[in-house]
């Protein structure tokens, strides 16, 4: 009758193993490369936050009081820097943009500056708000100027019976 043996769980079952295998393998190579890519970002994005330019800017924003009443505190960064920082041994450029949000707002933090002699001089940090056309220059004069350091003014008591200081002449 019939002398063919009965076919095997993957002689009968083949059909829908092999593509189910395929797409798991896709699949797995697909998350894989997700992680990659996703930790390469929060690298690059940790290697940016530590760098001198970004980290002398947000000691400038969180002591400035117009930034503080802007996003509240805790001021930190997002995801998402652009720009560019490069150095070779004692010299560099930094022209970052670094997403900044606190409590109360978002905005961005811009940097741009040079480094010669291992000492870095900025051009330009300065914070936009999100949702405004407004800009708080952190390099600038600040909101509330500091008290001058005066010397004490000398203090004359009139004396009615002195003579008269004669009038300069011009």
């Amino acid at each position: 009758m019939n002398d063919r043996p009965n076919p095997g769980w993957f002689g009968r079952n083949w059909k829908w193993l092999v593509p189910t295998g395929c797409l798991t393998v896709l699949l797995l190579f697909a998350l894989v490369l997700a992680g990659l890519i996703g930790l390469g970002v929060k690298g690059m994005s940790g290697l940016m936050s530590g760098s001198e330019p970004v980290r002398h800017a947000l000691t400038l924003a969180k002591a400035n009081p117009e930034v503080q009443a802007a996003f509240g505190e805790p001021l930190e960064t997002g995801m998402g820097f652009q720009g560019s920082l490069t150095t070779n041994n004692d010299s560099g450029s930094a022209d970052l943009s670094v997403p900044i949000k606190g409590p109360k707002g978002s905005g961005r933090l811009y940097v741009k500056g040079e480094r010669e002699a291992d000492r870095w001089t900025y051009r330009l940090i300065e914070i936009a708000v999100d949702g405004s056309e407004r800009r708080i220059d952190l390099l600038g004069a600040p909101s509330a100027p500091a008290p001058k350091e005066t010397a004490p003014e000398k203090t004359q008591e009139h004396d009615p019976d002195a003579p008269a200081e004669p009038a300069a002449t011009a």
